[in-house]
């Protein structure tokens, strides 16, 4: 049993080291629970992003992480105890707790409560709680805290989302209006703040995998609808070649920020979709298309990033056609 409860704290310790303060995704246990959460969600919801119950599940995740860890602790340190059946004594009649007892000492000893009806049976079990008790204080903080940031990603993840849509709704409507007959001026210094915004977006998604299970049931938050509407943009500009001014390299410095979001993308998130979704955009200056100006085969060389946005939109509820719409 000791064994066993220190496999436990160890296994739970690295979950929770690995998931708060290394930025470079989550820890197996918790990677596990938020997806099966939200395949739960998922099916619950019927598969359609604009299901409300879909919103329910981030923050659901988020309540469920921080739980289990709380208890993961508790489990690991009362299977500690259980094993010595002196280990834990009433303080009254001086007799070993039940298997009951143990536990609801351990409990109250990681919360610092601490009663009183119960206590360690020796000095060797009193070391012992001690350090049960500043491991819990230093691993309930930190779950804890891992809570407000995440909200802050959130309310960010939405403003970025809702900071495209006022470019336009879809990738070609993004085009249209930020073209003013002669260059793309009107875009460029909101290109600039997008390019912020999403670089810290990016890294937050690496942080806080979690954060790619708060949904919205709305299009315009929708944040992997919208982020895919402007990589759509971007390809539209590159593969017509737009924008012959010497201020393109605006659009380069965008296309960079969302080539590191790409990248952060865990195929859990994305899957792996096989074929690309349709490019059914015309040259918004002569109305011309992919297949007219001869541009299949450099269509081909985005086939990848288009497979695995039309993956993440996918896993989200939604389809290819809500991009367009």
């Amino acid at each position: 049993m000791i064994i066993l409860g220190i496999s436990l704290l160890i296994a739970v310790s690295i979950d929770i080291i690995k998931t708060v303060i290394f930025i470079d995704g989550s820890g197996t246990f918790s990677k596990f629970l938020a997806a099966g959460i939200w395949q739960i969600f998922y099916f619950i919801g019927g598969k359609k992003g604009s299901s409300k119950v879909l919103t329910f599940a981030g923050g659901t995740i988020l309540i469920v992480l921080v739980l289990f860890w709380i208890l993961m602790i508790w489990g690991g340190y009362s299977l500690i105890f259980l094993s010595d059946p002196d280990s834990v004594v009433d303080t009254t009649t001086k007799k070993p707790a039940s298997t009951i007892g143990n536990i609801y000492y351990v409990g109250y000893t990681l919360t610092s409560l601490g009663n009183g009806d119960l206590k360690s049976g020796s000095d060797f079990w009193r070391i012992i709680s001690n350090i049960m008790g500043i491991s819990s204080m230093f691993f309930t903080t930190l779950g804890i805290s891992y809570v407000l940031p995440v909200l802050q990603a959130v309310i960010a993840k939405r403003s970025l989302a809702i900071y495209i849509t006022k470019l336009g709704r879809t990738p070609n409507q993004i085009i249209k209006k930020g073209w003013n007959g002669k260059s793309f001026s009107a875009l460029y210094d909101r290109f600039t703040t997008l390019e912020n915004m999403l670089l810290q977006h990016s890294e937050r998604h690496l942080a806080y995998p979690v954060l790619h299970y708060f949904h919205s049931n709305y299009k315009d938050y929708s944040a992997p609808l919208r982020l895919a509407a402007l990589d759509e943009a971007i390809t539209i500009q590159e593969i017509f070649e737009l924008d012959k001014t010497d201020q393109a390299y605006n659009w380069n410095a965008l296309r960079g920020a969302m080539d590191n979001y790409i990248v952060r993308l865990d195929n859990t998130f994305t899957g792996s979709p096989d074929k690309a979704p349709p490019f059914p955009y015309e040259n918004p200056l002569n109305n011309s298309t992919v297949l007219e100006n001869g541009k299949e085969e450099e269509l081909r060389q985005y086939q990848q990033r288009r497979c695995k946005l039309l993956g993440l939109i996918n896993k989200d509820g939604w389809e290819w056609e809500d991009l367009l719409s």
